[in-house]
């Protein structure tokens, strides 16, 4: 379901944040990542959701690449980040019609009384 080949990240300033990462879960398996601050966890995860773009190697989710089919990535996984910071600038009606747009669905009407 889920393969990270030879994955590295380095940031502008030349942080590496990931180097050579390989990983290979499989449907209905559960994965933790654990580590001090810095080790890259987020920034893992991040670019394999296709948040951070990555310097090096490949990322398949269910046999889509990330990099050449980041929309079908994308419908096949969820993530909920950290740091909701969308959420504060959207009301009710313009989160749940940002939701029914990501799932093809047609944008809420409400009827105001």
């Amino acid at each position: 379901m889920l393969k990270v080949n030879h994955v590295t990240k380095v940031y502008e300033d030349g942080t590496k944040a990931i180097a050579d990462i390989n990983l290979h879960i499989r449907r209905s398996d559960i994965y933790g990542f654990i580590g001090s601050n810095g080790a890259g966890k987020s920034t893992t995860i991040k670019s394999i959701v296709g948040i951070h773009p990555f310097n090096e190697g490949e990322i398949w989710i269910v046999g889509y690449s990330i990099k050449t089919d980041p929309v079908l990535c994308k419908k096949r996984i969820a993530f909920i980040p950290d740091n909701p910071d969308l959420y504060e600038h959207l009301t009710g009606l313009q989160y749940i019609n940002f939701i029914a747009v990501i799932f093809y669905l047609r944008a809420c009407t409400i009827k105001r009384i």
